[in-house]
């Protein structure tokens, strides 16, 4: 009996792993806020280093050009990534589905680590439960998944149209009264996570629980999957492989990068025209970066395969190929590496930094792991835990 192996790397392709190596990185351009200051700071600006001077441009291009667009390519490329696994196992001759629901309960399990562990903002888990369910919509046609994910995506704005025109209007300020914490909620989350390891856990435990149930059951998982399920479509196109033309890949860059921008950059104005009030920005004000999101990640997906179809900065893709081959590891070596330079098992500085400062520690983790991944991977075929994903998947 055929024993069963993951792809080979002279069958892998190219234009998917380099895409992953720059998602994988760019994320951290909007994980940072979370990793370096209090938690609602990801959602509202003016909390943390604000939105004054410099940070404000800072913040401004991250909402335009990053945020929520490379975690939209990261859970495409996942449902590109199942259709590989899956294609794979099949042409063994053996059925996909146990092999793959080991992957996921690998996946969870190193995913609840993570969020209880190292860092609450882990997205591990929803893309074990998500895939899990994709999995099931795998060989839908493109019709279907298109139709089904479209419904599926648009299900927290319809929730949130609903509660926000639908609830009395001297009763929101109290539901949403989260967006502005107290000034002793700032400082117990502040000196927790620059506390002791167990002190940071009294933060970070209600923290990953409040996403992984609320948050997921209301937001995350009907974005996650539609955006996998465009992951499936991907594939079975050629388009996340670069096999359309160059001309094909320029003409979508242009359509869905400018409508994107126009649409984020919308939201920016009117965001700062409603000086960023909680209740508006929650259940109107976000959702134009929500569907603004998945226009500009197509747009970068096609520039990004016009590049993979030349031999620009060569060594540059070959770096990010190799991030991208190391995926999962350089996930969590993120979180690792950002967790002790901001917490108090490290250095502590959580709380401390300025936008700018950020973007420094961004750059600096960037040089890390495009210096550690090539020469890695000129060593074995994979990392740690890639090796180790594959060991629990093909026992």
């Amino acid at each position: 009996m055929e024993k069963l192996k993951p792809i080979n790397e002279s069958n892998r392709v190219v234009s998917i792993d380099l895409l992953r190596g720059i998602a994988v990185l760019a994320i951290l351009l909007m994980n940072i806020v979370s990793f370096s200051n209090i938690g609602m700071g990801y959602m509202n600006p003016k909390l943390g280093a604000g939105i004054d001077g410099y940070n404000g441009i800072i913040h401004a291009f991250n909402y335009l050009f990053a945020d929520m667009k490379f975690i939209s390519i990261f859970s495409i490329l996942f449902g590109v990534g199942m259709m590989i696994f899956s294609d794979n196992i099949i042409k063994k001759g053996k059925r996909a589905g146990i092999f793959h629901y080991r992957r996921m309960i690998f996946l969870l399990i190193v995913g609840l680590i993570h969020a209880y562990l190292i860092w609450m903002g882990d997205i591990l888990v929803i893309y074990a439960i998500c895939g899990s369910i994709v999995f099931l919509m795998r060989k839908w046609s493109n019709k279907r998944l298109i139709i089904i994910g479209s419904i599926f995506f648009i299900v927290p704005f319809l929730l949130s149209l609903l509660t926000y025109y639908g609830t009395p209007k001297e009763i929101l300020p109290q539901i949403f009264a989260f967006w502005t914490p107290t000034e002793g909620d700032i400082i117990n989350e502040i000196s927790g996570y620059r506390g002791s390891f167990s002190e940071q856990m009294d933060i970070r435990i209600p923290a990953a629980i409040m996403l992984q149930t609320f948050v997921f059951l209301f937001e995350q998982s009907w974005r996650v999957m539609p955006m996998m399920m465009l992951g499936i479509i991907m594939y079975r196109t050629g388009f996340i492989s670069a096999k359309k033309s160059t001309t094909t890949y320029t003409k979508i860059f242009l359509i869905t990068f400018i409508s994107g921008l126009l649409i984020s950059g919308s939201g920016l104005y009117l965001s700062y025209a409603h000086n960023w009030e909680g209740v508006w920005q929650m259940n109107i004000g976000k959702y134009y970066n929500y569907f603004a999101s998945v226009l500009m990640a197509i747009s970068y997906i096609a520039v990004i395969a016009i590049w993979s179809k030349n031999n620009g900065l060569r060594w540059l893709q070959r770096s990010f190929i190799a991030a991208g081959r190391m995926a999962f590891t350089n996930y969590i070596l993120t979180s690792v590496i950002c967790g002790f330079i901001f917490y108090g098992h490290g250095f502590g500085l959580f709380g401390t930094f300025d936008r700018l400062e950020q973007l420094v520690v961004v750059i600096g983790v960037w040089i890390v792991l495009l210096t550690i991944s090539p020469l890695i991977m000129r060593r074995f075929k994979q990392g740690p835990l890639e090796w180790l994903w594959r060991k629990v998947t093909y026992l």
